[in-house]
């Protein structure tokens, strides 16, 4: 197995999907927000595919994978070294996270 240099861009997949994760994670959260104060929308991904965290995840992961395989096609990898791919990754799962859990703390304070 050869060892990777710390000079040495990480590949185009890892590149790709890692910024990837960073937006599907917001918008996971924006899509819970929206949906949760949107009847109109609620019953129409209830609809969609029999309940509505079915539709919500299908959007979620589908954003993920063809977000993820488009951006990978780019040159990135050569821009974002594997600390800021790293940071990405924190920072959608801690920006994602916030939205979710600021959006049900404030309704059930409300």
């Amino acid at each position: 197995m050869e060892k990777r240099s710390e000079n040495q861009p990480l590949d185009k997949l890892s590149v790709g999907f890692g910024v990837s994760f960073l937006i599907a994670s917001i918008f996971n959260g924006l899509l819970l927000i929206v949906k949760e104060t949107s009847p109109s929308l609620m019953a129409w991904m209830k609809s969609f595919s029999g309940h509505h965290w079915i539709t919500h995840g299908i959007f979620v992961i589908g954003l993920f994978i063809l977000l993820g395989l488009a951006l990978s096609e780019t040159d990135l990898n050569q821009k974002i070294d594997a600390n800021k791919i790293s940071g990405m990754v924190i920072a959608g799962t801690l920006l994602g996270g916030l939205m979710v859990l600021g959006f049900f703390f404030g309704n059930l304070f409300a």
